[in-house]
């Protein structure tokens, strides 16, 4: 091992005096002040590998303790899961939600669109447009 490179048991206890959900979110801090403190670092980045532990099993549950590899560049303190290479880690985009039409459309198809180009048409409030002339057109 090199000299800017060690390799810290890190106990998470302290987590479990939190409220159930703040417990895991917490334990991350408790890594990232353990390792600022004994690396003497001015930042700490957390591995992938390392974070993916720490929520493995939810957030009410973190584990007591993690076996971490810190490696020291410059004031910077790179952690990551003992047995693995630093690898960056970078939060998932979030999804946007359908609402209730769009996930019942993409349930029942074609045939919702075409039922309702037809209802359309025999109440008389619209003209056909192309796109709903297709539909009645293969009916």
């Amino acid at each position: 091992m090199a000299e800017d490179e060690k390799v810290y048991n890190v106990p998470l206890r302290e987590a479990y005096k939190k409220a159930r959900l703040k417990r895991a979110p917490y334990a991350a801090r408790e890594v990232k002040k353990f390792i600022k403190t004994h690396t003497k670092a001015k930042e700490v980045k957390l591995g992938k590998h390392l974070n993916e532990a720490i929520w493995s099993r939810g957030i009410k549950k973190p584990p007591h303790k993690i076996r971490v590899k810190a490696v020291l560049d410059g004031d910077v303190a790179k952690a990551e899961l003992m047995g693995f290479e630093y690898e960056d880690f970078k939060a998932q985009p979030k999804k946007e939600k359908k609402g209730l039409q769009e996930k019942l459309l993409a349930r029942m198809g074609q045939k919702a669109l075409q039922k309702e180009a037809e209802e359309k048409i025999i109440e008389g409030k619209s003209e056909p447009t192309p796109e709903t002339s297709k539909f009645i057109a293969n009916s």
